[in-house]
């Protein structure tokens, strides 16, 4: 496919793909995401509809796109909102919300609000085995621009669903899930003895899940040593999974 070239920064295009990555509502209503970063583009399974190379870089004949343009170094800065950038861009279609019904291993994200936690968290769920994510309709956007280059493009693969306490709580009675939930406070992951299939609920960076979800769910804590406290909940997310899989694979 001959890919057209533009140099306009004022481009309907270029405009397109700015509201794609800043704006919540632009993306849902036009169903889109943007894209950033060669390797991430590279190996995307989703089809792409815009793809962006800057001028001088090959096309990559492996992919599957509807149309492309050739722009340049100063358009894909604006478009990503950086002064370092690699070659390409792309748009591609909004993940639908998944069914997570009968899945084992489910992560709960209760009121995150830090893009770059809600990233790492899909990275790690995807790389450590995990089958699904269910957010809080408060938290942030996972597909937000700095949510996605931190998932490393975990969130277009992981199925995941939104929703309120009422949805959470449908799910977990419908499924016979068993909550746990991360805290400081709770019994040491050590003293547990895990029930599955199960949910491991994550809270808020500062004030941690809701009272609702701590009346109902046993808290889960990190064995800590030396001064620090408590950990990124993000780290606290990935140690806790390895954790709990692994004392799946002790069972079997």
């Amino acid at each position: 496919m001959v890919a057209k070239e533009i140099s306009s920064l004022q481009h309907p295009i270029v405009k397109h793909l700015v509201n794609l990555r800043t704006n919540r509502k632009y993306r849902e209503e036009k169903e889109g995401l943007l894209l950033l970063g060669d390797k991430m583009i590279l190996e995307v399974k989703k089809p792409i509809k815009t793809l962006l190379i800057t001028m001088g870089s090959p096309i990559p004949s492996h992919l599957n796109f509807e149309k492309a343009y050739l722009i340049t170094e100063e358009m894909l800065k604006k478009i990503s909102g950086m002064q370092s950038v690699e070659t390409l861009a792309a748009e591609v279609s909004f993940p639908t919300k998944a069914n997570l019904n009968h899945k084992k291993l489910l992560l709960g994200l209760d009121n995150i609000s830090d893009p770059g936690n809600m990233g790492t968290m899909f990275r790690s769920a995807l790389a450590l085995g995990w089958d699904g994510i269910f957010l809080s309709e408060d938290s942030v956007d996972p597909f937000n621009d700095k949510a996605l280059r931190a998932a490393k493009g975990a969130s277009l693969i992981l199925p995941f669903s939104r929703g309120n306490e009422l949805d959470f709580y449908q799910l977990v009675e419908k499924n016979n899930l068993h909550g746990y939930i991360a805290d400081s406070s709770g019994d040491l992951i050590e003293n547990i003895s895990f029930k599955f299939p199960l949910i491991l609920i994550l809270g808020n960076e500062a004030r941690g899940v809701t009272q609702f979800h701590k009346k109902e769910f046993p808290k889960i804590a990190i064995p800590m040593q030396g001064r620090a406290e408590s950990l990124n909940v993000a780290t606290a997310a990935a140690i806790l999974m390895h954790y709990i899989k692994s004392r799946i694979h002790g069972k079997s």
